[in-house]
């Protein structure tokens, strides 16, 4: 990175919301940094893109990028939901016949080298330590091991995720919907599994199932954090759960796998939601805005589109039209609005554990 102390834009986190909004940003021809603390992407696991997420890759050059052998086309799903009979859905007669299973560490590594062949500035290493209104513009405190950075810019823009530090340290609270959490794992396969994406619905939750990787599945059990065994139980959690899974069972079966838990990890994956995602000099997009439950596949979609039209947002208000701001907030909050309601929808439609737990909380979202 030059020495640059000032940019139009100083964008905080790395992912794909944050290079969306980078790669519109410098389109517009204003200056923009993105902070990122991991010179090399976090672990991540795999992401379906259904259809309808394809003319949006179209939309912002990025089609190209699901071309590549890393990246598998999936043609439909399969769904254990509402009773015990598998039903499978195909995309064959959609407008867009086919959706793509993502390698999503090597998603981002493409979008890392998109952005600097289009001349989108990086600052690996340092974390985001503080933000304040210096005068006309606003001031970025950045920390690494070694080093302090003091930045300047028009607006910051938090694109951290779940966690949207900058909104924390502006002291902006985010609305948290629900609670749930995932305990994420793989299984080693044998034989190929056919790419499609599985989910099924259980007592207290649900699982979904990815074959994301060519030698392993990707198992994904949701629930509330509260309902989540301690980690001396969570074993048992995980297999009681798997032998009562008709899906499972059933790839179990027929690709021999021996069902040795690996790489077991617990993520958040709650719907949270920000009364209003920008305000002086800020803005907020993708999960540091609006989180979704991944039952919505909205996952890298929401995040990009958010890049996307926040970017626009800014470069609009930089040049004076602040009213884009609003404008962003409208486009966002009916696209929330319009998943939440489908979110109760979907869930509604499994009735036989409604008195359980997990499935009542679900019934009663506002």
């Amino acid at each position: 990175m030059s020495d640059n102390i000032f940019f139009n834009t100083i964008i905080i986190g790395g992912g794909p919301a944050g290079i969306a909004a980078g790669l519109t940003i410098t389109s517009r021809c204003l200056s923009c940094v993105i902070v990122e603390a991991n010179q090399i992407s976090d672990q991540k696991l795999g992401e379906c893109l259904p259809p309808n997420s394809l003319p949006l890759f179209k939309k912002m050059g990025l089609e190209s990028l699901l071309q590549d052998e890393q990246h598998h086309p999936y043609y439909g799903n399969k769904s254990v939901w509402g009773n015990d009979k598998i039903e499978e859905k195909l995309f064959l007669f959609d407008k867009f016949s086919q959706g793509i299973l993502l390698n999503r560490n090597y998603f981002e590594k493409q979008l890392r080298e998109v952005s600097k062949l289009n001349h989108l500035q990086w600052l690996e290493g340092y974390t985001f330590y503080s933000v304040e209104k210096e005068n006309d513009v606003t001031k970025v405190v950045l920390k690494s091991k070694n080093n302090t950075k003091t930045l300047y810019c028009n607006y910051i823009i938090d694109a951290t995720g779940r966690k949207a530090s900058v909104c924390r340290k502006l002291g902006v609270k985010k609305n948290t919907i629900d609670e749930l959490t995932s305990l994420n794992f793989k299984y080693k396969i044998k034989k190929p599994v056919p790419f499609f994406v599985f989910t099924e619905s259980l007592e207290n939750g649900w699982i979904y199932v990815s074959p994301s990787e060519k030698d392993f599945i990707t198992v994904m059990i949701f629930t509330d954090l509260d309902l989540i065994p301690s980690k001396k139980e969570e074993k048992e959690f995980i297999e009681r759960h798997i032998n009562n899974s008709v899906l499972i069972q059933e790839i179990l079966k027929k690709n021999d796998i021996e069902p040795e838990i690996l790489d077991l990890k617990t993520r958040v994956a709650n719907t949270t939601c920000l009364n209003v995602p920008f305000g002086e000099n800020w803005i907020a997009i993708g999960d540091a805005a609006y989180s979704f439950d991944p039952l919505s596949s909205y996952g890298i979609t929401s995040a990009l589109a958010a890049g996307y039209y926040g970017g626009h947002a800014v470069s609009d208000a930089i040049s004076g039209k602040t009213e884009a701001l609003e404008t962003y907030h409208f486009i966002m909050d009916n696209a929330f609005l319009n998943y939440k309601i489908q979110l109760k929808e979907q869930y509604a439609t499994e009735k036989r554990w409604k008195e359980n737990t997990f499935w009542k909380r679900r019934l009663n979202y506002n």
